[in-house]
C-alpha cells in the first residue's frame, strides 16, 4: 500500500514534471565547485545582488520623479527631503550604480587573471564584454536625470564626444539629443534609454550569460592538486554570497547616511565656472580627447574605445594557450594590470581637472588642492623648449581653451583675441595682462602666466601683435543708398545696423528676442527697454565698453566699423525700444520643456526662482568668491581690501553687513525660511544709506541666474551653521539608521554564533 502524499508534495511533483525548476533548483544547489568554494567566486552574485538593488530603488524613484527639465531637479528633491526614507532610496541607487561598475569590473578581472576566459567558455566572456558596454551606457544616462549641474554638463560632454565619432556621430548625437541643444527632448531620451531600453537589454543579456556559465559551471583553481578538492553551493558558497551581500548591503546604508550624493544646484547652461565633465567612468576618455586636439580627435572618441572593445573580444582567440596560471602567463597578465593602471591614471587625470575659468574663482588654498601646480608644470615644459613659436605656445599653454583668434565672435569664455585688437592694447599692458592679469582686472577669470619665461612671454605678445584678419572673418555688408552719413534713424540706416549687427557676430552673445537667453550677453530688447540709453551712450559702448564697465569681456568696434556704420548700428539698438517681444518657436518650447516656467537656466521671470532651488554649497564658495567678496570679504566676514573711499577704520565697507555672522533678525534654523529671507536682497538690490557701496541687484538685471542664486544662498546659509539640504522628514535619522542596523546584525550574528555553539554542545 502506498504512502499518502501531503497536498504539498502533490503540487510539487505537478509544477515539477511539467517544467523541472524543481528538481534542476536541487541539482543547481548541489553542484560540486572545483578546488572549494572561495570569496573571490562571491563577485558574480554581488553583481547579480546590486543589479536587483538597482532595479527595485529605480522603480520606487519612479513613483516620484518627474521627467521634465522643470521638475525632474526638485521631484528627487522633494523625494530625499520630505518623503520618508526618500534620502536611502535614493542614495542607495546613487551609490549602487558606482559600486554595481566597480563590482563588474573587478569580475572582470578576476575571469581575466584567473584565465576563465578560455576554452571552452569564450562565449561566457564574450557575452561579458557586451554587459560592461551596457553598464557604462547605464552610467552615462542615469546622471543626466536628476538635470542638475553635474548631470547636464555629463550629458552634454558625453553626447559631444559621440557626436564627433566620424560617420555615425552626426546622426547618434541627434537620436540622443533630439534637438539642437540640452534640453527636454534629450532629459526625455536618455530617461527612456535608462529606465526601458536598457534594462531589457542587460535582462536579456545577463539571462544568456548565466546559460552559458551553467554549461560549464566554475573553472576552478589552475593548480590540479587544488582542484581535486571539492565543494558545494549549497550551503558553503551560498554562505559567502550572503555574507558578502549583506556586508554590501550595509556598505551603501553607510555611504547613504554619511556620504550622501551631492547636491550639485539646477542644471544652468549660462554658468561658466562649471569644469564640463562626463560621468567618472568615462573621465579617461575625456582625459584622452585632451592629448588629441582638433583633426586628430576622432581617434579618440572611435578608435580609442574601438580598440578597447576588440582587444577584450579577441584576448580568448589570441590567447589560446591551455595554461591558466597567471605567473606562467607573464605578459598577457602584466598588459593587463598596465592597461587598468592606465585607466585609473586618467580617470583620476580628468577627475582632478578644473577649467581656467573655475581655478581663477577659487581662492588660493581649493586652487592649490584641486590642481596641485599643473600650470606650473605646463609652463615649466614650455620654458624648456627653446624652439617654441608664439602660436605654438597658444596652443600648449592652453589659450585656446578660453579665446579664439578669428575675428568673430565665439561662445567661449575669453574674447576672441582679433576682435580685442581694436582695443589698442600697448606692449607693456600685454605684458602685464599675461603674467599677472589680476592687475588690471581682481575679478578676472583668466589664470596668470608668471612662471613663464621673459622670452615666451614676449613670442606671446608678438604672436597677438602679428594677429591680421583671416579669411574666416565676416565680410560686412555695403551700406544701402538711402542710409547716408550721420544716422539719421531712418528706416534704411536701421536695416543696414541689423544687417550689420547679424554679420559682425553680435548674435552670438545677444539675442533679440525680448526674453532672457542662455548667451553671454544680455537680450538687447530688454536691455534697451529697461535703460533706455542714449546715442551718445551706445555710440561708447560700441567703441570702448570698457569705458561703462572696466570688467565687461565686450570687444571693441572702433577700428571695424566706420562713422557710417557705427551711426547705422547705433540707430538699429535705438529702434529696439519700440520692438515688440517675439513669441518663442515650438521648438524652442520643445526644447526648454514649454513657456511656463521652461528656462533651464533658471533666470529670474523663467518661472524658476532661486528659493525653489536646492543650491550646491561649494559651487556658491566659488561665484560668491566672484561676485561679493570685494564688499563681503573672501568668507563673509566684511574683512576686505573693499573700494577705496569705502572704507571704515576697520576695514569694513559703510553700510555693508556682515554675512558671517548674519543678522540675527535675517538668521533661521529652518532653511527655507532663510533663504527666503535673503533672496529678496540679492534679487532686487539695497541702498547704502550710508555713503558706501549699494548691493546690486542681481536677479532683476539678470547678472546672475537663479541657479546661480541658489548656489550662492546655501553657501550664505553654511556660513551661518545651517544646511540648504536639511533632510526635513527623514523617518529615521540616516546616521541613527545606520546605527540600527549595525546593531540588529550583531544581534543577529551573536544568536547564530550562539546556536552554532549549542548544536556542537548538543553533538557532543
Amino acid at each position: 500500500m502506498s504512502e499518502k502524499k501531503s497536498l504539498l508534495n502533490v503540487v510539487k511533483d505537478w509544477i515539477d514534471e511539467r517544467t523541472g525548476l524543481i528538481k534542476g533548483g536541487a541539482e543547481f544547489l548541489h553542484e560540486e565547485i572545483p578546488g572549494g568554494t572561495r570569496f573571490s567566486y562571491t563577485l558574480g552574485s554581488a553583481c547579480m545582488f546590486l543589479l536587483t538593488i538597482q532595479i527595485v530603488t529605480g522603480i520606487w524613484q519612479l513613483f516620484y520623479y518627474v521627467p521634465t527639465v522643470d521638475y525632474a531637479y526638485s521631484s528627487l528633491n522633494y523625494l530625499r527631503l520630505q518623503v520618508p526614507f526618500g534620502w536611502l532610496i535614493h542614495g542607495i541607487h546613487s551609490w549602487g550604480g558606482t559600486l554595481f561598475t566597480i563590482i563588474v569590473g573587478l569580475h572582470c578581472l578576476r575571469v581575466f587573471i584567473w584565465g576563465s576566459y578560455k576554452k571552452p567558455r569564450e562565449m561566457v566572456w564574450l557575452i561579458g564584454i557586451v554587459l560592461i558596454i551596457l553598464t557604462a551606457l547605464f552610467m552615462f544616462t542615469g546622471p543626466v536625470l536628476p538635470w542638475d549641474k553635474n548631470g547636464y554638463w555629463a550629458g552634454q560632454v558625453g553626447i559631444g564626444i559621440a557626436g564627433t565619432v566620424p560617420i555615425v556621430g552626426p546622426f547618434t548625437q541627434m537620436i540622443l539629443q533630439g534637438a539642437n541643444k540640452m534640453g527636454q527632448m534629450a532629459l526625455l531620451r536618455m530617461y527612456v534609454l535608462h529606465v526601458a531600453l536598457l534594462p531589457g537589454a542587460i535582462g536579456a543579456f545577463v539571462f544568456l550569460h548565466l546559460v552559458a556559465f551553467r554549461k560549464y559551471g566554475e573553472s576552478g583553481p589552475w593548480d590540479q592538486e587544488k582542484r581535486k578538492k571539492i565543494g558545494y553551493f549549497w550551503p558553503e558558497q551560498i554562505f559567502k554570497d550572503v555574507l558578502v551581500t549583506f556586508l554590501i548591503f550595509l556598505l551603501l546604508v553607510f555611504l547613504s547616511a554619511f556620504f550622501p550624493p551631492a547636491f550639485s544646484g539646477l542644471a544652468d547652461p549660462m554658468d561658466t565656472l562649471v569644469t564640463p565633465k562626463p560621468a567618472w567612468n568615462f573621465l579617461f576618455l575625456y582625459q584622452i580627447l585632451k592629448f588629441l586636439p582638433g583633426p586628430l580627435e576622432p581617434l579618440g572618441t572611435a578608435g580609442v574605445p574601438l580598440v578597447i572593445v576588440l582587444l577584450f573580444a579577441s584576448l580568448p582567440f589570441a590567447d589560446r594557450s591551455p595554461e591558466k596560471n597567471p605567473f606562467k602567463r607573464g605578459f598577457v597578465v602584466l598588459s593587463g594590470f598596465a592597461f587598468v593602471g592606465i585607466i585609473l591614471y586618467l580617470t583620476w587625470m580628468g577627475y582632478a581637472y578644473r577649467s581656467p575659468a573655475e581655478l581663477a574663482q577659487m581662492d588660493a588654498p581649493s586652487r592649490a588642492a584641486a590642481a596641485p601646480h599643473k600650470s606650473e608644470m605646463v609652463m615649466a615644459r614650455a620654458n624648456l623648449n627653446e624652439h617654441a613659436s608664439g602660436k605654438e605656445l597658444f596652443k600648449t599653454l592652453g589659450c585656446t581653451e578660453c579665446h579664439t583668434v578669428t575675428g568673430a565672435a565665439s561662445n567661449k569664455q575669453g574674447p576672441d583675441l582679433l576682435m580685442a585688437k581694436g582695443n589698442n592694447r600697448s606692449h607693456d599692458w600685454l605684458y602685464t595682462q599675461i603674467v599677472s592679469p589680476q592687475t588690471h582686472n581682481p575679478k578676472t577669470i583668466m589664470p596668470p602666466f608668471s612662471h613663464l619665461s621673459n622670452k615666451n612671454v614676449e613670442l606671446l605678445i608678438g604672436y597677438l601683435e602679428s594677429l591680421t584678419p583671416s579669411e574666416t572673418t565676416p565680410a560686412l555688408p555695403p551700406p544701402p543708398p538711402a542710409a547716408g552719413a550721420g544716422g539719421n534713424g531712418g528706416e534704411a540706416s536701421v536695416k543696414y545696423g541689423e544687417q550689420l549687427f547679424n554679420s559682425m557676430g553680435c548674435v552670438q552673445c545677444h539675442t533679440i528676442k525680448g526674453t532672457p537667453s542662455n548667451k553671454p550677453g544680455p537680450d538687447l530688447i530688454m536691455a534697451i527697454k529697461k535703460d533706455m540709453p542714449a546715442k551718445d551712450w551706445l555710440k561708447v559702448q560700441l567703441t570702448n565698453p570698457q569705458a561703462h564697465n572696466p570688467l565687461s569681456i565686450m570687444p571693441s568696434f572702433a577700428s571695424r566699423l566706420n562713422d557710417q556704420q557705427m551711426d547705422a548700428m547705433v540707430d538699429f539698438l535705438t529702434s529696439l525700444s519700440t520692438r515688440k517681444v517675439m513669441a518663442s518657436s515650438a521648438e524652442e518650447q520643445v526644447e526648454s520643456g514649454g513657456a511656463q516656467g521652461s528656462n533651464p537656466s533658471g533666470k529670474a521671470g523663467s518661472g524658476i526662482q532661486s528659493t525653489g532651488i536646492i543650491g550646491d554649497k561649494e559651487h556658491g564658495a566659488i561665484l560668491f568668491h566672484q561676485s561679493c567678496i570685494m564688499c563681503h570679504g573672501p568668507h563673509g566676514d566684511n574683512r576686505t581690501p573693499g573700494f577705496t573711499g569705502y572704507l571704515t577704520g576697520s576695514q569694513r565697507p559703510k553700510g555693508v553687513p556682515a554675512l558671517n555672522p548674519i543678522d540675527r533678525n535675517v538668521y533661521n534654523e529652518d532653511p527655507q525660511l532663510f533663504v527666503q529671507r535673503i533672496d529678496q536682497f540679492i534679487q532686487h538690490g539695497i541702498p547704502n544709506t550710508e555713503g558706501g557701496p549699494n548691493m546690486p541687484d542681481f536677479g532683476d538685471s539678470h547678472a546672475l541666474t537663479q541657479a546661480q542664486i541658489a548656489d550662492i544662498e546655501a553657501y550664505v546659509l553654511s556660513l551661518n551653521g545651517v544646511d540648504r539640504t536639511m533632510i526635513m522628514n527623514p523617518g529615521i535619522e540616516p546616521k541613527e539608521f545606520f546605527y540600527m542596523l549595525l546593531w540588529i546584525t550583531f544581534v543577529i550574528v551573536m544568536l547564530a554564533a550562539f546556536y552554532w555553539f549549542l548544536m556542537k554542545l548538543i553533538k557532543i
